[in-house]
């Protein structure tokens, strides 16, 4: 979901699902849709480093007050769309959620090559997670 980069890839080469931490759980029909009719049998999963889905209860009121001077919100719904939705998507650490949701992934689909990959923003290169 990172706004900084943007991934080159040819032309109907992939399908690409953004979604904020590398968080797939509300996309899982996005997926089955790749795989049953797309005749996709790889998926890779890509993390990054300085996510900002890591400590996000931490940026709770930087999101509430950007929801009200932004968009109009009213504090109080603000709020409660930040509680209803953070715990969803905080992800903790960038590699062990990528590890524990290519996990969640391939026991979904078992028949799928699941890569866990991490892009580090620091250095602009992709490294393959070591799996223990």
């Amino acid at each position: 979901m990172d706004h900084r980069k943007r991934l080159r890839l040819p032309a109907n080469f992939a399908y690409i699902i953004r979604s904020g931490g590398a968080n797939l759980q509300n996309s899982e029909f996005k997926i089955s849709y790749a795989i049953a009719i797309g005749g996709v049998k790889a998926v890779a999963l890509i993390g990054h480093t300085q996510c900002g889905m890591v400590n996000l209860l931490a940026k709770k009121e930087q999101f509430i007050r950007g929801l009200v001077q932004n968009a109009g919100w009213e504090r109080e719904s603000a709020e409660a769309h930040f509680m209803h939705s953070a715990p969803m998507w905080e992800i903790g650490h960038e590699i062990d959620f990528v590890l524990s949701e290519v996990k969640r992934i391939r026991t979904r689909y078992p028949q799928i090559l699941v890569a866990p990959l991490l892009y580090r923003v620091e250095d602009n290169r992709l490294y393959l997670v070591r799996e223990s």
